[in-house]
């Protein structure tokens, strides 16, 4: 809750800020690398048959080349992770979970403005490690990870500091195509604060 609340608190802060503060016109020249951190939720089906969404934190790194002030294409790789427990009779399971995913992106600002939208399409993977005490009769343990088909999309805003650094908020739609247990089609959605850099 602390890292929802402090991710809610930053983009309250960057919504509200005056645009007259950031006047200077947007410059994208060259080549671009940024990363982003945020929370995020994401859902996929158990054997057990139970459809599960669990927050944590999440995060994204690019590099990107810009073709023109308002196009960058590039690499885009995104992650979410989250420890936690599984409840059991007779005791919880404790298990972990990352997701990621990698992929060629293109993002765009139109009318050359601070906001953008963005999408690509590459590969991902889904990792899950459960460990249940030997006493415990429960459906899954061991890790196990499937890999597959990954599609991003992402808008957000960003604001010029300076002419070679800039800090934003996005909005990221990730969807990895799984189907190996304990992973079934997963969807993930995060808020982020994003710090980019041009030269």
């Amino acid at each position: 809750m602390r890292v929802a609340s402090g991710v809610i608190a930053i983009w309250t802060c960057a919504i509200v800020v005056p645009s007259v503060v950031f006047a200077d016109p947007p410059v994208r020249d060259g080549w671009s690398v940024g990363f982003g951190l945020g929370v995020g939720w994401t859902a996929w089906t158990w054997p057990d048959g139970e459809h599960r969404t669990e927050g944590s934190a999440s995060g994204n790194l690019h590099f990107a080349w810009a073709v023109r002030n308002d196009c960058l294409v590039g690499l885009e790789m995104w992650g979410w992770s989250k420890s936690y427990s599984i409840e059991y009779v007779p005791e919880n399971v404790p298990a972990e979970t990352i997701v990621w995913a990698a992929m060629p992106a293109v993002t765009y600002f139109p009318g050359d403005t601070g906001f953008f939208v963005g999408g690509g399409v590459g590969v991902g993977q889904g990792r899950a490690k459960v460990t249940p005490d030997p006493s415990v009769d429960f459906p899954a343990s061991g890790d196990t990870h499937d890999t597959g088909v990954a599609l991003l999309a992402e808008a957000g805003y960003e604001y010029q500091l300076t002419p070679h650094q800039a800090l934003g908020i996005a909005l990221h739609g990730v969807y990895v195509a799984l189907d190996q247990a304990p992973f079934d089609d997963v969807t993930s959605y995060d808020a982020t604060v994003q710090f980019n850099w041009y030269w």
